[in-house]
């Protein structure tokens, strides 16, 4: 996997870790996209994968004042949610520094706490829903026993209501299982 997405390319810029056998643990680099590859910043991650959870801060030099950092933000959420195992990515910035909260809101982080001057954002991972899927199944479902009973809307209705329940129930055992796995650790 690390071969295949690394370095992270966003278009502006390139992120790529110092050591690529070490990627959770060691410093990554922020570099423009360029001629000359002149590093703007740093990336680390910390806390890694604690309860589905990976904190991470950025830092830019003084001199990096332009804007696009959304591109990084984000393109650092898609790599660590290509890991399975990952449920959200966190990060804090100070208040004042409105270049990294418009960066980060622009990205899709979601303030979560103000605490202490500080903000503390965090993207996660959308989840898939059964529901939608069991209700389209339970329409068909619905269509075939409607015809063969000669009445297509009771069919129809009764297999929409039946893939609703079942969509339900099983986006509500994955709930319960993610919840259990939190408890358990």
């Amino acid at each position: 996997m690390k071969e295949n997405v690394l370095p992270l390319d966003t278009g502006r810029f390139i992120i790529q870790p110092q050591d690529i056998e070490n990627i959770w643990d060691e410093e990554w680099d922020i570099c423009l996209k360029n001629v000359d590859k002149k590093k703007i910043g740093s990336l680390r991650f910390e806390n890694t994968n604690v309860h589905g959870e990976i904190h991470f801060s950025v830092s830019f030099d003084d001199t990096y004042k332009a804007g696009h950092i959304s591109e990084i933000f984000y393109a650092v959420a898609s790599f660590v949610f290509k890991s399975g195992k990952v449920k959200e990515i966190c990060t804090v910035c100070r208040h004042e520094n409105e270049n990294l909260v418009r960066g980060l809101e622009k990205a899709g982080y979601v303030l979560r706490e103000f605490k202490d001057g500080n903000d503390y954002y965090s993207m996660k991972k959308q989840k898939t829903s059964w529901t939608g899927l069991y209700v389209m199944i339970g329409m068909i479902a619905g269509f075939i026993i409607g015809i063969t009973l000669s009445n297509l809307w009771m069919g129809t209705i009764s297999g929409v209501v039946i893939g609703t329940v079942i969509g339900f129930l099983m986006d509500k055992r994955e709930q319960d299982n993610t919840e259990s796995k939190k408890l358990r650790t």
